[in-house]
């Protein structure tokens, strides 16, 4: 956490955490509705191309900052990710641990032909698949006991749950 200076604000960005291969990285996430609750509370959006956000309009207090997003999975999830985690579970291949991380869509902390399955449920049904399809963030929130400047570098890492093969792309506005 940067040192604070200036009037009451917090800045940062949020990346995609599973990005498999060479290009883009890092990959930016944007339309991630970054919440502050304190006195009072405020809420930004990160922009696209580059997933920046900037809270503004909050007071010097005590906040609590959490990252929420819902849909931008611009059809990165198919069967092919639903194949590498069966691929995993029979042992033919292996998951790096940020895949790993996303291929747990059952959330029991480990990864099953069970997620590969919902996974696949996901691709053919659009629904049914547990935590396929959701957003979840490394450091789900951050508590400032006191802001009383800005803050820069205010970082998240976002992950899509079920994007195993790491093909996700920022579709931008919608």
């Amino acid at each position: 956490m940067a040192e604070p200076t200036g009037s009451p604000e917090i800045n940062g960005k949020v990346t995609y955490g599973n990005v498999m291969g060479p290009s883009p990285s890092p990959r930016y996430v944007s339309h991630v509705l970054m919440s502050a609750v304190g006195p009072p509370n405020a809420s930004a959006t990160t922009r696209f191309p580059d997933g920046t956000y900037s809270l503004t309009g909050i007071s010097e207090g005590a906040y609590t900052v959490t990252p929420a997003k819902i849909g931008g999975i611009n059809g990165a999830i198919n069967s092919f990710d639903a194949a590498k985690v069966a691929q995993h579970s029979a042992g033919i291949s292996f998951l790096t641990a940020n895949q790993l991380a996303v291929a747990d869509v059952s959330g029991n902390g480990t990864v099953t032909s069970f997620d590969a399955a919902k996974i696949a449920q996901f691709v053919a049904f659009g629904s049914g698949g547990m935590q396929t399809g959701t957003w979840k963030f490394i450091l789900s929130s951050k508590n400032y006991s006191s802001v009383s400047g800005t803050y820069t570098g205010e970082d998240y890492t976002a992950w899509l749950m079920g994007e195993v093969s790491g093909n996700w792309v920022d579709a931008g506005p919608t």
